[in-house]
């Protein structure tokens, strides 16, 4: 993180309207309350304690070196997804294929859920929000920046592939993800053409789902025991509200019908399983305040990733993943890079993305 800092932000100085930003600021302050409320409560081991402190370091340092390309780069965020959702939209292929043994049958009757030892991770959901984060930001970008036809095709292909990969996944939480944020960008892009587009891309999804015994599956497994376990992990919170149950409590609990859970599938839940009320609290900040940026970036420039990109993030932590700090994982991905982006384009000077369709000018009227 540190040579990277110091490579695209040089001078230092240059950094100060970011660290000085309520997003940043939020971002510390939740960090920084789930380590206090550690000490303050049940303590935490000084190797764990050590650990989770360099965690904090790593997730500021990822928040401002993105902050940072997106406000001096007004073309950081297209070429970041040109390159992120075909590299995805591979590993998808990939983890598709290894999981299944390329079996068609398979691929239609199993949920994908990664393979050991190949897979950066091998849980549904994981990999759903894997792939569902990459698909927004592909989409977000066609709906709005100008593009070669090349470019376009190349991230359409790449956006339908990492759909797919959601929906095989079964992780409705994802597809919830990977669905609000592309109707995010398709509202507020509102260009005909990539509506067009985009709807196609659903309905060809869609199709192809109904024709898989997955489809079913999706609805017969209602609400996956989120009604059952949010109750138990409230009452949690209420035996140790104010300072939680620190970084080294294991959230692990067994329901009444003998089925193990992780966590409380909720962020904020589960920032106040950690941190208690006050880690929630500031949780609730940062995602106010990142909104309130990105919000601030389209009514500047009209860039609609980063709203779309932290409405995605939003929709699957409603419904699932921890929340402590960590090295590079999929919470960065999930949350830090939605908030970061909020942080950098509401930064960026006030000018408008590149339309996804040049306009005409006079000039070419009057020639024609």
């Amino acid at each position: 993180m540190l040579p990277t800092l110091l490579i695209t932000a040089l001078p230092l100085r240059s950094l100060a309207p970011i660290v000085k930003s309520g997003v940043f600021l939020a971002t510390a302050a939740f960090l920084t309350v789930i380590i206090a409320t550690s000490l303050l409560g049940d303590g935490v081991p000084a190797a764990l304690l050590w650990k989770n402190i360099r965690y904090v370091a790593a997730v500021l340092a990822f928040v401002v070196i993105v902050a940072h390309l997106a406000s001096r780069d007004g073309d950081f965020l297209r070429l970041l997804f040109l390159w992120l959702a075909p590299v995805a939209a591979l590993a998808a292929i990939r983890d598709v294929g290894s999981f299944s043994h390329w079996s068609v049958s398979e691929m239609l009757t199993v949920r994908l859920q990664g393979t050991k030892g190949l897979s950066l991770y091998y849980n549904s959901n994981v990999v759903g929000l894997i792939y569902a984060m990459p698909c927004v930001g592909a989409v977000a970008i066609m709906a709005t920046r100008r593009l070669r036809s090349w470019q376009f095709m190349l991230l359409f292909v790449s956006a339908l592939v990492l759909l797919a990969a959601v929906l095989l996944s079964g992780s409705r939480g994802s597809l919830m993800a990977a669905l609000a944020g592309i109707g995010v960008a398709v509202l507020l892009a509102a260009n005909w053409r990539i509506s067009a587009a985009i709807a196609g891309l659903v309905a060809i999804a869609a199709v192809a789902t109904l024709l898989t015994p997955l489809a079913g599956e999706l609805v017969q497994r209602k609400d996956s025991l989120r009604f059952e376990l949010w109750p138990v992990y409230l009452h949690m919170v209420t035996l140790k509200p104010w300072f939680g149950y620190g970084l080294a409590f294991d959230p692990r609990v067994t329901l009444p019908n003998g089925i193990e859970v992780m966590n409380g599938h909720n962020i904020f839940m589960c920032a106040a399983i950690r941190g208690g009320v006050f880690a929630a609290l500031a949780l609730a900040v940062v995602a106010l305040t990142a909104l309130a940026s990105g919000w601030r970036a389209f009514r500047r420039t009209g860039e609609v990733t980063a709203l779309a990109l932290l409405a995605a993030a939003l929709a699957a932590s409603s419904v699932d993943y921890e929340i402590i700090p960590s090295d590079l994982s999929y919470l960065y991905i999930l949350l830090w890079l939605p908030v970061a982006v909020c942080l950098g384009t509401a930064l960026a000077p006030a000018k408008r993305v590149p339309a996804a369709r040049p306009a005409t000018s006079s000039a070419d009227i009057a020639a024609s």
